[in-house]
């Protein structure tokens, strides 16, 4: 890389593929040169693995201006600058302290008011604060503007603001669905697509309708009805709407997820390494997620470097959730190094320092590593100490009603107790068939009990094969 150009690398390496696709189909360069530079940005941002060095020839000027082109081009886009300037309005026209030119650009805004913007309430309502700034002042001339404008789409903000609220009570019912399965959430479908399709309503609302539509689509394993809708939602990003790259972070993690699932593990790790490209709120979740992919592949030490790089964000998060999920997959992705000693070690620690949190938040994702630690040290009988003092296997007995559920824990500790001379081989059979059964139409988890046949295979030749599936001649 050129010492000279390392900054404008460093700058273009960082963009987002649907930035820079939004960027060229808005770019009305002549210089040819520009159009170059912006086609390579284009290239190296759509193929990571094989990019092109930027050439040192053309003016560095040229690179300066076309940077802050960009800037200025995705902070004009930007849904969450544009929330965030509004509050800093509301602050000042609340406290008094507007400037003439910023209620220059409110009134500009009004004026020119065609399609709800994506935070479509909050500026309706900031609106309103500001009429009553000018009512108490007589200024007649602005207030009849602000006035004919919360007349006009009065009926807009009622609807957008009673759409938010129905959006809440069917979260309420798909959580619920995600977390118990025990809601039917496809009562939601219909309307949710249509609040997304609606484009007279504020991008916040179809946004956060597709986000819903994703989860029940992944509860009811409607991988393609998932595709279709994902596949509109990306020519929107492309051109710019809901843009913030937190959404489109987002986006891409949700991506992760839907390839994995449909078994397309290169799509999966792409994507993941998109949705950490910037780090923001969620990066600590989405980096457990594309760990999970990494380690299902065998790129397991590409994994562990993943987590071991990103232990400062751990110690900032305040969000147990990801805490949690990040011990979990640190100590998977020492065990499939061959570091399980260690893996127990910390799985111990984290277990004394957050028993509480895990128990709250992600404790089947946790004790399903640390149990793996257990079983690869062939410490049986810990395993087994572990489960009864924690109350693992009730646990999991309620943990079968969600849609994730997977035998994990099950599993291991069935194995534990056949080693520890428990159970006989006919009970272990039973024990493993009998969790496993009702998940074998589901691909997705099929592929994964799979993995962990193959894994306990070592332990239990008998009744798993090398590749993972059942010894027929045992199972039979």
């Amino acid at each position: 890389m050129s010492v000279r150009l390392k900054d404008f690398t460093q700058f273009a390496n960082a963009l987002l593929p649907h930035e820079v696709a939004y960027l060229k189909s808005v770019n009305h360069f002549k210089d040819q040169e520009n159009i170059d530079i912006l086609d390579l940005i284009y290239h190296n941002t759509h193929n990571p693995e094989h990019t092109f060095p930027y050439k040192t020839s053309i003016d560095k000027r040229k690179y300066s201006n076309l940077k802050i082109w960009i800037n200025s081009r995705l902070k004009a886009l930007d849904v969450d600058a544009y929330y965030e300037w509004l509050m800093e309005i509301d602050r000042k026209i609340m406290t008094d302290t507007i400037l003439p030119r910023e209620e220059d650009v409110l009134i500009r805004l009004i004026r020119g008011f065609r399609n709800p913007p994506f935070y479509f309430v909050r500026f309706y309502e900031i609106i309103r604060n500001y009429r009553f700034y000018l009512l108490i002042r007589f200024r007649h001339h602005y207030n009849r503007i602000v006035d004919r404008f919360l007349v006009d789409y009065q009926g807009l903000y009622d609807e957008c603001f009673a759409v938010n609220r129905q959006l809440h009570e069917a979260t309420i019912d798909i959580v619920n669905q995600y977390a118990r399965n025990d809601t039917d959430s496809r009562k939601w479908e219909a309307w949710l697509t249509g609040i997304f399709y609606n484009v007279n309503l504020d991008g916040l609302n179809r946004y956060l309708a597709i986000v819903r539509l994703t989860l029940i689509y992944f509860n009811y394993r409607e991988y393609d009805k998932l595709d279709r809708i994902y596949d509109d939602l990306d020519g929107m990003l492309r051109n710019g709407e809901f843009y913030a790259r937190r959404i489109l972070q987002n986006y891409y993690a949700n991506r992760v997820m839907l390839h994995s699932r449909r078994n397309e593990p290169e799509k999966a790790i792409e994507y993941g390494f998109l949705s950490i490209r910037q780090h923001s709120g969620d990066y600590l979740h989405y980096v457990n997620n594309l760990c999970a992919v990494l380690l299902r592949q065998n790129h397991n030490s590409r994994a562990l470097k993943l987590m071991q790089d990103s232990f400062p964000e751990l110690k900032n998060t305040r969000s147990h959730h990801n805490r949690v999920g990040f011990a979990s997959f640190y100590i998977r992705a020492l065990n499939e190094n061959k570091r399980a000693r260690e893996a127990e070690s910390y799985a111990e620690t984290f277990l004394n320092g957050y028993k509480e949190q895990i128990f709250e938040f992600r404790w089947h994702t946790f004790f399903s590593a640390y149990c793996q630690s257990l079983i690869m040290l062939e410490k049986y009988g810990r395993l087994l100490h572990i489960a009864r003092r924690y109350r693992l296997m009730d646990h999991e007995l309620e943990y079968r009603q969600r849609a994730v559920y997977i035998p994990t824990i099950s599993w291991y500790h069935s194995v534990a107790a056949y080693k520890e001379c428990h159970i006989n081989g006919e009970e272990l059979r039973t024990r493993i068939h009998e969790p496993a059964v009702p998940l074998l139409h589901d691909a997705h988890k099929t592929r994964l009990m799979l993995l962990l046949g193959r894994e306990l295979h070592h332990h239990i030749p008998e009744l798993f094969q090398p590749d993972g599936s059942f010894n027929k001649a045992e199972s039979s």
